[in-house]
């Protein structure tokens, strides 16, 4: 007689796991226990605790028996557990001891839209039960979506074939989902970054570039969204798309319909499909469709929050209950009603209250702010909790005219005529750069300047935005130039951007015409500036753990390089619950000390 313990390591509480583990209770062959512990990882341990999530939430299935029913127990639990973008690893191990119980986890709504037992026979056209919507499935439960949802409900197979024929025939559907509403197109839906969904999952590898990790992410039961580059010969022109697999049984219905007709991808609009950024080795939203706060989600208390609501941008927070309690539900939703905190100058304070919140403490913390919105940050709380502001990415001039009228005006004004007479296409284009509709004191507007610097192509400033972090996206090599970042004392420190492009202008004019090799240089000399302000930071104000949050981080060479350069020397996080730049920001504002008037 063997016990075998099988363990799930997650980023965040996975309710589809709490449901299987209470599902696999009545397992008749053999007795089962099951648990869910939350394993804190201190920062002061040893590096390779700092290195791992502040909470890993640990569910656990537990088994004693003969070799063959343990077995037999493995292959089930392997077919069941869907693959989770927020699981971080799994093992199956000899124990000496049973840790769980036989009590149920406590486990809120675990529906999913379909699984692998319902998704063969209504997804696969040459099934019978192939479009019915409505396909009763025992496991996951999808059904009932449908059938609360009566203009899904209503769907035969005839009008989702009409409905993608209009699709083949160039027609753009505005849909209502069980996950919101739907468009899709075979043309690009508006103005900016577009979303794709992919409808044939084998032709993926010939559209993008995409690693096997991405791939798994892709496919996993939250069906996210990925930042993804296009291959070069895959017919795509823009630098980077927000791609996702179908994420219902509409959507996969449609798909499988467009895919036999040859159509591998198409245009989609899905608010409530989160785009996520890998950072620190977790998938973490950029921004959520929601979030709940609670002691038993976070595994610790929420201290008291100053306000009941709070609104930040699209964004209301709400706490409910006290002391020991308190919890909070943030929603995409902008209550005219609830008190507007939003304010592009207190975004990095918000992130900072709101990863506290999280955390259980905001003291001893620094914070990475890098947002394609708001101002973007480097802040440090010390053992009161008292906020500081080291660093701001500096406000550059408006118009492209402007930026050169002030690089004439600074040390640099040599390399930029140099770069005048060497490059006279890339100076024209410099001169007519608008930047009055781009983001105040943001990474992502340095990177549109140096963007045009490079030599990058765009048809406007939020392709030249995405070519660069694609360029550096696709950077293979080993070694990268070293751009120069000086700090500019002030209430707030910044860093001399005239000095930051003018030893870009500097490599350009010194041969280095490597376009991927120049972005990705920009982001690795900040990633080494930051570890070094970080740790003259340290000296004064005992920082436990660094944090990183902001839109910017969906850049993932960025949030790598730092993590590379920083995660040496200090422990490092992000928001587990939350998000990015979203509902972390409400969040923090329940906390935020300002004057209601």
């Amino acid at each position: 007689m063997k016990l075998l313990r099988f363990e799930f390591d997650c980023s965040r509480q996975v309710p589809w796991y709490g449901y299987l583990c209470n599902q696999y209770l009545n397992y008749q062959p053999l007795k089962l226990t099951v648990a869910l512990q939350a394993v804190r990882h201190q920062a002061d341990a040893h590096l390779e605790q700092q290195k791992k999530p502040v909470v890993t939430w640990r569910y656990i299935l537990e088994a004693e028996g003969e070799q063959a029913a343990l077995e037999q127990l493995a292959d089930s639990i392997a077919a069941d557990f869907l693959l989770s973008v927020y699981l971080l690893d799994s093992r199956m191990l000899l124990a000496t001891e049973r840790v769980g119980d036989d009590q149920p986890i406590a486990v809120a709504s675990a529906q999913l839209p379909f699984c692998q037992h319902c998704q063969p026979r209504f997804g696969d056209n040459q099934h019978g039960e192939f479009a019915n919507l409505g396909l009763a499935c025992d496991h996951c439960h999808g059904d009932q979506a449908i059938s609360q949802a009566d203009s899904v409900a209503s769907l035969q197979r005839t009008d989702l074939q009409q409905l993608a024929g209009k699709l083949l025939e160039g027609e753009t559907l505005q849909l209502d989902d069980v996950t919101g509403p739907l468009q899709l197109s075979r043309h690009p839906l508006g103005q900016g970054r577009q979303q794709l969904l992919i409808c044939n999952p084998n032709t993926l590898n010939g559209l993008f570039q995409v690693s096997d990790n991405e791939v798994l992410a892709l496919s996993s039961l939250e069906k996210p969204q990925l930042l993804l580059r296009p291959v070069a010969d895959a017919g795509l022109s823009a630098p980077l798309y927000e791609v996702g697999f179908a994420a219902s049984r509409l959507q996969l219905v449609l798909a499988e319909f467009l895919r036999v007709k040859g159509i591998d991808a198409i245009y989609c609009r899905r608010a409530q499909q989160a785009l996520h950024a890998h950072a620190l080795g977790m998938d973490v939203p950029v921004a959520a469709p929601k979030v709940l706060l609670t002691k038993a989600l976070l595994g610790q208390s929420l201290s008291e929050t100053l306000h009941d609501n709070a609104r930040f941008a699209q964004y209301t927070a709400t706490a409910t209950g006290k002391r020991q309690q308190q919890q909070i539900a943030v929603t995409y939703n902008a209550d005219v009603n609830v008190w507007d905190s939003t304010s592009g100058s207190t975004a990095a304070q918000c992130a900072l209250l709101g990863v506290g919140a999280e955390a259980g403490s905001q003291k001893n913390l620094g914070l990475l702010y890098f947002s394609d919105e708001y101002v973007s940050q480097l802040l440090t709380s010390d053992n009161d909790g008292k906020i500081s502001c080291f660093m701001q990415v500096p406000e550059l001039p408006a118009t492209g005219r402007d930026i050169i009228a002030a690089m004439e005006q600074s040390p640099q004004q040599d390399v930029l005529a140099k770069f005048a007479e060497r490059y006279p296409a890339l100076y024209q284009r410099l001169q007519q750069l608008d930047l009055s509709h781009c983001p105040k004191q943001s990474l992502k507007t340095l990177w549109i300047v140096a963007a045009v610097i490079i030599g990058i192509e765009g048809q406007d400033t939020e392709q030249l935005a995405d070519g660069f972090v694609a360029a550096a996206m696709s950077n293979t090599g080993a070694n990268a130039p070293r751009i120069d970042y000086p700090l500019v004392s002030g209430d707030s420190a910044s860093f001399n951007w005239c000095k930051t492009l003018g030893t870009l202008i500097s490599f350009r004019l010194a041969g280095a015409d490597n376009a991927a090799n120049l972005a990705f240089a920009m982001n690795d000399s900040l990633a080494d500036f930051i570890a070094n302000w970080i740790e003259r930071l340290d000296l004064n104000t005992a920082i436990h753990r660094v944090y990183l949050a902001g839109s910017s981080f969906a850049n993932q060479v960025l949030g790598r390089r730092i993590a590379l350069r920083l995660g040496k020397n200090f422990p490092l996080g992000v928001s587990q619950m939350q998000d990015l730049d979203g509902a972390l920001l409400a969040t923090g504002a329940l906390y935020l000390r300002q004057r209601r008037r």
